[in-house]
């Protein structure tokens, strides 16, 4: 089996645009959250983590202005991402072998908020005059990989992975066993997500889902402690994955080893989740065991930590069953509350901070918490960030439906 190594990081997310702001902003634990009025509640104020002012040539430099102008924004988002991870990675299309590269991508509500919008925008129209061939070429699930395909000649495998909150991870995650098997030499694993559309605030508002933070919207979400609940956000951050020996030989820049990756279902019910945590805890010990990585070289567990009261509990179990009383040397962190809650994207966004924390030796803050709010025999960087020489460490997500996904990032040895 080859090693799999990251090289680049494309990452798209409210007011950061390059992997040194990310790296920057996680480490001095900067919120981005804005407050925003409720698009399913007008005279409510809601903290949302949007990307403003977002201008696709900005980005999108090599592809024509009469094709980006027709594609959605969550389209223009997602290439975006692959084009500032290529440039990370200082991956050139041209010098590498097309057929062994693969797009593996991870939404949870693919062209959502296009087909509502489509949908408003449409009402009282004749179907005839409403839809059209444009609307085909944007508006199938899945498309985002199908266009960026078509667009930089990938002839390899192209995958649309949908996983709710997990999708992300998923995606990285078939990437590295593609990778690691053989089948391919280098891929783009991406999450993304724009779906900030009504009916989404509509559905979780009524669920009681929603932060009711009204005061400071850098304050929104306060996992693990607080149970805000969830503060939504946008964005897409892609990896550029590779063979070991395919980006030593081109003189990559290597940040990291894709350690392992391992996913399973709670099978218990579609929306909560396994609050004792027994099937997560599974999922994570089996991928530190597989990956050759002593227990105790993990150094942080970077969470789903997306504010509500099951699933924080739940995440904190876990941890007391993997790490026993090593529970409280290993800090189970949050960055949602610094984006908010990007859906399908969420756990590449995990990722993407586990690689930058295994890099730089330090392990980012939970901000919004603080230590004497935390539970006895947990950790969770309250508030403040701290040198740590790591290892090891492992990425998490939760998705409604039951899904549980790690990825484990290791150190690079030269």
């Amino acid at each position: 089996m080859r090693e799999v190594v990251v090289t680049g990081i494309g990452v798209l997310l409210p007011g950061c645009d390059r992997r040194e702001v990310f790296w920057d902003q996680l480490r001095e634990g900067r919120s981005q959250l804005r407050f925003e009025p409720d698009p399913a509640r007008p005279d409510a104020l809601c903290a949302v983590g949007r990307i403003e002012g977002f201008d696709p040539a900005d980005y999108l430099h090599g592809i024509p202005r009469r094709f980006f102008d027709r594609y959605s924004r969550e389209l223009q988002l997602y290439l975006a991402s692959l084009l500032l991870a290529q440039e990370d990675s200082k991956l050139e299309w041209g010098e590498l072998d097309l057929k062994r590269v693969g797009l593996f991508d991870g939404v949870s509500r693919p062209t959502f908020s296009t087909w509502y919008e489509k949908f408003v925008e449409s009402a009282g129209k004749p179907l005839a005059e409403a839809y059209t061939r444009a609307d085909l070429m944007v508006g199938i699930p899945g498309q985002t990989i199908g266009i960026a395909a078509s667009l930089f000649k990938i002839r390899g495998p192209t995958y649309t992975f949908t996983s709710t909150c997990s999708s992300g991870a998923v995606a990285v995650g078939h990437a590295f066993k593609e990778i690691r098997s053989g089948e391919i030499d280098v891929a783009l694993a991406t999450g993304h997500e724009s779906s900030l559309a009504a009916p989404l605030f509509a559905m979780y508002g009524d669920a009681g889902l929603l932060s009711r933070e009204r005061g400071s919207a850098a304050k929104a979400v306060t996992p693990y402690v607080g149970y805000s609940t969830n503060a939504f956000g946008e964005g897409a951050v892609t990896l550029v994955m590779e063979s070991r020996e395919h980006a030593e030989a081109r003189g990559a820049p290597i940040l990291a080893t894709i350690g392992g990756y391992n996913y399973g279902n709670n099978g218990y019910h579609p929306t909560t989740v396994d609050v004792v945590a027994v099937r997560p805890a599974e999922v994570i010990g089996e991928l530190i065991e597989r990956s050759g990585v002593r227990l105790d070289d993990v150094g942080f567990v970077v969470g789903h930590g997306n504010g509500v009261q099951i699933s924080d509990v739940s995440e904190e179990n876990y941890m007391r069953r993997l790490f026993g009383a090593r529970a409280t040397e290993v800090p189970l962190v949050s960055v949602k509350p610094i984006y908010g809650h990007t859906l399908g994207a969420s756990s590449s966004v995990n990722t993407a901070a586990a690689i930058m924390m295994v890099m730089n030796d330090y392990v980012v803050p939970t901000i919004n918490i603080a230590p004497g709010d935390v539970k006895r025999f947990s950790n969770h960087q309250a508030g403040e960030g701290a040198d740590k020489i790591c290892e090891a460490g492992v990425s998490t997500s939760y998705g409604m439906g039951g899904h549980n996904a790690a990825v484990l990032i290791k150190k690079f040895a030269a």
